[in-house]
């Protein structure tokens, strides 16, 4: 997860791995992309904006749930 901040805003970004199986038997394992915007409201950081999306390959203009990372 990214955060970067600037006085009373804060963004947020993040590749989260998604997996279980639902209340219909379908089973899932995707990834998604998380973009928030936070914004401090009374003193607590709230999000007021959030994204998620899936990893596209631009190349092909494809979906890519199925990512396969390369971790360090």
């Amino acid at each position: 997860m990214d955060v970067t901040t600037h006085g009373e805003l804060a963004f947020v970004h993040s590749l989260n791995h998604v997996s279980g199986t639902l209340a219909s038997g379908y089973n899932s394992d995707m990834w998604v992309r998380w973009t928030a915007c936070l914004q401090r409201i009374d003193g607590a950081l709230l999000i007021v904006h959030d994204h998620v999306s899936v990893p596209t390959d631009l190349k092909h203009g494809q979906a890519i749930p199925n990512l396969k990372l390369a971790l360090p």
